[in-house]
């Protein structure tokens, strides 16, 4: 019996050692993963993003060139992309999106809010032209830019950021067709670095929630 005892204490002591040790692996694990990617939640997305180039209304549009608002005096202020992806005949998440992020942008100090670099990449470039593009996103503002390019290219874009979408025909439709895609607002650098990958729901709170978090932790 007091064999038995003695074993069951000695498991009990390696279990819990071996639990702790786990538990230090992963406190670390989340650790190194923090430090890779600056704003918290964004660890499985921190290998996506990249660099951008594509066309709008006033010509090539690069995101490591993107300008913020002039109300961003401070000169430490680093530019918050937020990027979505769709396109102007979207009935529905598209709109609702575009008006949410307006909403938020609303509520922030002037220049908080100017930190804000609002971009929609359409993924339907047949029809959304630069000037289509220039006139939609104009109705949520005019820092908003609407940009769009090759069919490689969006391709190629869309991949690097993880962003799903497919043509889908509806002939008895008076559009022609749709563009199923995914609707998460991404926020990102200059640089295409992914800092948060916010999904979509209705309202602006996810938004507001996802964009002041970004911009708090990413302020010099």
């Amino acid at each position: 019996m007091h064999d038995e005892r003695t074993l069951t204490k000695t498991w009990l002591i390696l279990g819990i050692i071996g639990i702790a040790a786990l538990v230090g692996a992963g406190v670390a694990w989340q650790q190194a993963q923090r430090d890779l990617a600056p704003v918290a939640g964004m660890q499985a997305w921190a290998s996506l993003g990249g660099p951008i180039h594509l066309t709008s209304s006033e010509g090539d549009f690069r995101l490591s060139e993107v300008s913020m608002g002039q109300a961003a005096t401070v000169a430490e202020a680093t530019p918050v992309v937020a990027l979505y992806f769709g396109y102007t005949q979207c009935p529905d998440v598209c709109p609702m999106t575009l008006a949410a992020l307006r909403q938020v942008m609303a509520e922030l100090p002037p220049a908080t809010a100017a930190r804000v670099v609002p971009v929609m990449i359409s993924l339907d470039p047949e029809r959304d032209t630069p000037a289509r593009l220039a006139e939609y996103t104009g109705h949520f503002g005019p820092r908003f830019i609407g940009v769009t390019g090759s069919d490689e290219s969006l391709a190629e874009i869309a991949r690097r950021y993880g962003v799903s979408y497919r043509r889908v025909e509806a002939p008895d439709s008076a559009l022609g067709y749709t563009i199923d895609h995914g609707a998460a607002l991404y926020l990102v650098s200059s640089e295409g670095r992914i800092y948060d990958r916010i999904p979509f729901s209705p309202g602006a709170a996810g938004i507001r929630a996802g964009l002041t978090r970004v911009l708090n932790e990413t302020h010099e």
